[in-house]
């Protein structure tokens, strides 16, 4: 569907689903206003990237989505370091940190999510005396020199800075994230410590068993885990001229662990604020229904800061694919948000993982499949739910990856999941 109306279409954040959602609306309609902005000062560029620029800068083409030509050749208005600050719906407006209010026919809110920090106690010593005790938060951690958590751009160029003169990192998350920053800092010929509040590697992507495979091989790479541990107290020394900067991590166990960098991955929130202070419908995250429309006429959300069925899936291929749809429904057009299913790849730490589906490991009504051969490394498993294939995961070898997604995405039943060689 195309259309010629003179609307002005403005969109918050440039991640990849504000960019999809641009792209969309201009697509539909040649002739609209199209605005992006976002509070960083560079255009769109691959967030998943951020860990692989640890040591030195990715070629442009591996880092951008789109030349710096592309805005121009497509008509669309790019406004860099510029965040919203407040939505007025019933004026179609949007007030910015720099004064500037811009009217709009239909708004995209794609602003993300960002960082959980966990609130951490911080004792401050000079001269080995505590001069002061304070919390660490998402507001604050950014103040401390040696803190830092991967979201932007510009946490990257402070984290690389300060890796050429450490020699000690810890990082807070067994996660995918944290994971694959602990593996890039070992291979920055740091000494690196993971520590997982639960008792296994990833738990979200792998089973129990799984899960001991991947901590054997794991166990090899020269990162030290720490599993079912936590952060108590971040150890801050001040020095005469009151500057701060980080110089151990206190465990809930009472290990203390000198660290010059501690790097902090545990999960993400939705930014709400604004959206909430709008009158715009917020849970998790901003509530959107298939077509990512909000409660309120004219207002459309995409990427990790909405939450769908009261679900917020928080993952790259989902905010693409929300972002195409909130575009091609504010510019007219017709599309739903289909059901995804989630899939995760980890390469690193010696070991290559692939996990697809959502589900409960422990659910009793599961019907399990697995292979595994330890002298090739070798570890594959498959879970069915009434006859369903629902959930794959892979160890060592992932060349069935795509097979595996694609039999969960159409209900394979156990006979056309072996039929079809998936395991």
């Amino acid at each position: 569907m195309m259309t010629q109306k003179n609307e002005t279409f403005l969109v918050l954040g440039n991640g990849p689903a504000g960019h999809f959602a641009i792209g969309e609306i201009r697509k539909a309609n040649p002739e609209a206003e199209i605005i992006i902005t976002s509070k960083e000062p560079i255009r769109t560029y691959l967030r998943t990237q951020l860990a692989e620029c640890i040591e030195s800068d990715l070629p442009d083409d591996k880092f951008f989505m789109v030349k710096e030509d592309w805005y121009e050749k497509n008509n669309i208005k790019q406004l860099l370091s510029k965040e919203a600050i407040e939505i007025h719906p019933e004026e179609k407006a949007v007030m910015f940190n720099d004064g500037d209010k811009i009217a709009y026919d239909k708004l995209i809110i794609a602003t993300g999510s960002y960082n959980f920090i966990p609130p951490v106690d911080i004792e401050v010593l000079k001269s080995t005396e505590i001069v002061d005790v304070n919390k660490l938060d998402s507001n604050n951690y950014r103040n401390i020199e040696g803190i830092y958590s991967i979201r932007e751009l510009s946490d990257i160029l402070l984290l690389r800075e300060k890796v050429k003169e450490s020699k000690k990192a810890v990082v807070i998350g067994g996660g995918l994230l944290g994971l694959e920053a602990a593996w890039k800092l070992k291979q920055a010929g740091l000494d690196v410590s993971v520590v997982e509040f639960f008792k296994r590697l990833l738990p979200k992507q792998l089973d129990e068993e799984a899960a001991v495979i991947f901590k054997e091989i794991a166990d090899k790479s020269g990162i030290e885990l720490i599993l079912g541990d936590s952060a108590e107290t971040v150890n801050i020394e001040e020095d005469d001229d009151g500057n701060r900067k980080l110089k151990s991590l206190k465990l809930k166990n009472g290990d203390l662990i000198p660290c010059d960098i501690l790097l902090f991955s545990v999960g993400v929130r939705s930014k709400l604020r604004i959206a909430s202070e709008a009158g715009i419908e917020t849970d998790k995250g901003i509530k959107v229904n298939r077509r990512m429309e909000t409660n309120l006429k004219d207002i459309y959300a995409c990427g990790d800061v909405v939450e769908i069925d009261g679900f917020a899936y928080g993952t790259w291929p989902a905010a693409l694919t929300m972002g195409r749809v909130a575009g091609t429904n504010a510019a007219g057009g017709e599309m739903e948000f289909p059901s995804m299913v989630l899939s995760t790849i980890f390469n690193g730490l010696n070991a290559k993982v692939f996990s697809a589906g959502s589900i409960d490991f422990a659910d009793n009504f599961l019907d399990v499949y697995s292979y595994k051969c330890k002298d090739k490394g070798f570890y594959k498993k498959l879970f069915f739910k009434d006859d369903h294939l629902v959930a794959g995961i892979l160890i060592g070898d992932t060349s069935k990856s795509t097979r595996i997604m694609k039999g969960i995405e159409k209900g394979y039943s156990k006979q056309e999941t072996f039929t079809n060689d998936i395991l």
